[in-house]
């Protein structure tokens, strides 16, 4: 971001403030890339490009031009917005082919690169020019559209044309919808219209720096019916609209949060919602009264005022993958139990249908190390388990191999763990004890990885002296497969709601960025 220009001049406004200038344009870019990078793909690319291929004088024969309209229309449905625009200008076969076809509108496509980078830098000029393009398309194609994706406008400078688009998506019956704003100074005071509940096609809504309109005053009728995604990133929203938009939308599977102004205050009463992904907030309470379909709960978020995040898991049978679980930092409570290290194994404190954890350790901290034995005990069906070793200036004591064989028995452990991941290895003794412990204690266990810390081994050879030594003693599995890679970030990486939300993904907390020491597999 050092190359980072905003688009205003912020040096008054920000010494007014009390604030760096440089400091609040790298936070911009950086806040912007974030939400960026967790965006869904979108259906069409600019790399793609329509040819039709002609004899070497220019001729030939325009066989493209003879298929189906069904076909033409699939075509030009997949090219970005230009060329399907240009489509038209090809023959009197192609010109009713461009309206009649249902579209996929990304300004980025409208910027003179085409390209599909979403830029963090973006001059006054060039989003003037984006709404006027937007507008005209809007005015010259009938409908549908199968998905709008506008993130280079500043569109507190342009609200009457983003008013009447929004009437406009509503008649043409946009399908998905993404509405990224860009404000400056850094804010999301702007409030979205209410129009937004009046889109009755909707089956996708990403809003990004906005003010969610005032749920309170809207009539009984507004609603999302087929609304099946949802994402708010920055977006100024209390929690009884929260709950009004999970009662007004009948199919919504997947519902995300990215970098929500105010702390998340949620209660999540929903017989349709899959999938919750919830990244950089602050949160203030989670409870899960009612999620019969509930699938994955993923949780990245800030601490709040030194306070802990409270999560309350009362109904969600169908609970396969949850994680985050930062061990010091939140409070889980299962049904009327809160789950704590010095009360024990509490057997009504459990969820069978967990197959898959994610959990920060703090291997340092004693009672970090004691809090795990309990959550791993809550979930004795755990088939997947993610370790993240937390770094600590703290210390309360080493804690050899002992201390986990006399802590007694983990189910999972000895019954079920099949694969596990151990992130951020440091080669620490208490990591080691750890993993011996497991290694010696899980039959199931077929596979461990362990991912060093960015930039903590300056070899591969130093960095596999230290898991060679994990397998010198008694293995419950003798054929149990390691890999050993490097994190090539140093924060982990970004999330993607996509990658969370795909339901063919087994297990999306896996690795996906590896090392410069590649991935090892062997068996030892």
């Amino acid at each position: 971001m050092a190359n980072f220009t905003p688009p205003f001049p912020l040096d008054r406004d920000a010494r007014r403030r009390g604030e760096d200038p440089q400091e609040m344009e790298a936070l911009f870019g950086r806040v912007l890339s974030y939400i960026y990078h967790a965006l869904p793909d979108p259906p069409v690319t600019a790399d793609g490009d329509l040819c039709i291929l002609f004899d070497d004088d220019g001729g030939g024969i325009d066989r493209l031009s003879l298929l189906p309209d069904t076909l033409l229309g699939n075509i030009v449905s997949r090219l970005p917005i230009k060329d399907a625009a240009r489509t038209a200008v090809l023959s009197r076969r192609w010109r009713p082919i461009w309206r009649a076809t249902p579209l996929v509108l990304l300004d980025t496509h409208l910027l003179p690169g085409g390209d599909d980078v979403i830029p963090n830098h973006l001059d006054r000029a060039s989003s003037s020019a984006v709404v006027a393009a937007v507008s005209r398309i809007l005015d010259a194609h009938p409908g549908p559209f199968c998905c709008v994706r506008l993130t280079c406008c500043y569109m507190d400078e342009h609200r009457a044309p983003f008013a009447r688009w929004l009437k406009l998506f509503a008649v043409k019956g946009v399908k998905e919808l993404f509405l990224i704003n860009r404000p400056w100074p850094l804010e999301a005071k702007t409030p979205i219209p209410a129009t937004l509940f009046s889109m009755a096609e909707l089956n996708t809504l990403y809003l990004g720096f906005w003010m969610f309109p005032d749920t309170t005053g809207l009539l009984r009728g507004a609603a999302f019916p087929r609304l099946r995604e949802l994402g708010l990133c920055s977006v100024y929203i209390d929690a009884w609209d929260i709950e009004f938009v999970l009662s007004r939308s009948p199919v919504l599977e997947i519902l995300s949060f990215e970098g929500l102004f105010l702390p998340l205050r949620l209660r999540l009463v929903s017989n349709s919602l899959r999938c919750l992904q919830v990244h950089s907030c602050k949160l203030d309470s989670l409870t899960v009264v009612d999620a019969p379909r509930l699938e994955r709960l993923f949780l990245r978020t800030y601490e709040s005022e030194g306070l802990k995040n409270r999560i309350k898991i009362a109904h969600a049978p169908a609970l396969l993958l949850f994680g985050n679980f930062e061990l010091g930092k939140d409070e889980l409570q299962i049904g009327r139990t809160i789950v704590k290290a010095r009360t024990g194994a509490d057997p009504s404190a459990t969820i069978t249908s967990v197959k898959t954890l994610d959990v920060d350790v703090r291997f340092g901290i004693r009672s970090d190390a004691k809090m795990l034995l309990i959550i791993l005990r809550c979930f004795p069906n755990l088939e997947r388990l993610h370790i993240h070793s937390k770094n600590t200036t703290e210390s309360t004591g080493r804690l050899n191999i002992k201390f986990w064989q006399e802590s007694g028995a983990i189910k999972c452990v000895l019954s079920r763990i099949a694969v596990m991941a151990f992130h951020d290895f440091r080669g620490e003794r208490n990591e080691i004890a750890f993993l011996k412990f497991v290694i010696e204690s899980a039959p199931m266990l077929r596979m461990l990885m362990i991912v060093y810390a960015n930039g903590y081994f300056g070899s591969r050879d130093e960095a596999t002296s230290k898991t060679k030594a994990l397998f010198a003693g008694k293995r419950a599995n003798d054929h149990c497969l390691l890999a050993v890679c490097e994190n090539m970030q140093a924060d982990g990486g970004l999330w993607n709601f996509q990658k969370g939300s795909d339901f063919s993904c087994r297990d999306p907390f896996g690795i996906v960025q590896c090392s410069s020491f590649g991935v090892g597999h062997w068996y030892v």
